[in-house]
């Protein structure tokens, strides 16, 4: 045993060209089986069996005449190595994304992806059906150059350095809530109305602006903005308002939906303007690509739609 644990401890790995062999015989409790089934002569089979049992130090097949019967730590060794081929078959296969002169990458965060993206990709689809696009969602905004992405859509000031940006759009911020929040009988009628309700908060490292902004904007700065819920994820606490738990400082990009479709309401026409907007960014070189180019275009097209922002910027 002390043997097996210093094999062990060495952090070596089995002999994995041996593995493929040992799990068709496994699987099929049968070398014969195995060798026809990978196109190998049985000896060939019987040799990688034969490799896993002396590095493991114990058997992986009682061998009973001409026939084999897996052991309890062969059936048990089995299950790892059917998930690590498994793990390894679909690795392969998306390395084919990578060589794919279809597909574009797209990062941004996963609050715009889902609240504004989403909607719009069966469009995309249609007017590009051979283009296939990934949506890589990410927070944290890593430098274009360490990424392996092709376009990003960002929230900050713009201030980026070494990439191209576009401004999309600027965000407004504005009282959020869902007919479900109100019991029979209550209004929102005026601003100090909020004050009886819990206000859902979005704390985001670059966005200021918040709910006592909004408060100090209506002459009430003196109501206690701190109370509710809090959310890093704007998609979250959108939805949280949309459940009726909360009035939402709301961002009206992302909500657009729901406020159309009345799953939330917009009481009062006031807004602030957030100090962070929604930017497209990228690397002068990505948009030579004629595929790239299209979704680049796409993207400043309905940005246009959706904030009626015209943008003559060129790459």
């Amino acid at each position: 045993m002390i043997g097996k644990l210093k094999k062990f401890g060495n952090n070596k790995l089995p002999p994995l060209s041996a593995l493929r062999g040992f799990e068709a015989a496994a699987r099929l409790n049968s070398f014969s089986k195995a060798s026809e089934e990978l196109c190998m002569t049985q000896s060939a089979i019987s040799h990688q069996v034969k490799l896993l049992e002396e590095y493991f130090g114990q058997p992986l097949f009682k061998r009973v005449n001409r026939t084999v019967e897996v052991t309890d730590a062969g059936v048990d060794f089995l299950k790892t190595t059917q998930l690590t081929l498994n793990q390894l078959y679909h690795g392969s296969l998306r390395l084919g994304f990578f060589d794919n002169p279809e597909l574009v990458v797209l990062t941004t965060l996963s609050s715009f992806a889902s609240k504004w993206l989403m909607k719009r990709l069966p469009d995309f689809k249609k007017q590009h059906p051979n283009l296939n696009l990934w949506i890589y969602t990410n927070e944290n905004q890593e430098p274009l150059e360490n990424a392996e992405v092709d376009l990003a859509i960002w929230q900050g000031d713009g201030e980026w350095s070494g990439v191209e940006v576009i401004k999309l759009f600027d965000d407004f911020l504005t009282p959020l809530y869902s007919p479900k929040l109100l019991a029979q009988g209550e209004k929102i009628e005026c601003p100090e109305d909020l004050a009886n309700y819990p206000l859902v908060h979005v704390e985001q490292a670059l966005r200021r602006t918040d709910w006592a902004l909004w408060f100090d904007q209506q002459n009430l700065s003196e109501l206690v903005t701190i109370s509710g819920y809090n959310f890093n994820d704007a998609s979250l606490a959108i939805d949280c308002a949309v459940a009726g738990q909360g009035v939402i400082l709301g961002s009206v990009i992302l909500a657009e939906d729901k406020i159309a479709s009345g799953e939330l309401i917009r009481p009062f026409d006031s807004q602030i303007e957030s100090d962070i907007s929604y930017y497209l960014v990228y690397k002068a070189e990505k948009v030579k690509s004629l595929n790239i180019k299209l979704l680049w275009q796409w993207l400043l097209d309905e940005a246009k739609i959706s904030s009626n922002i015209q943008t003559s910027a060129q790459p």
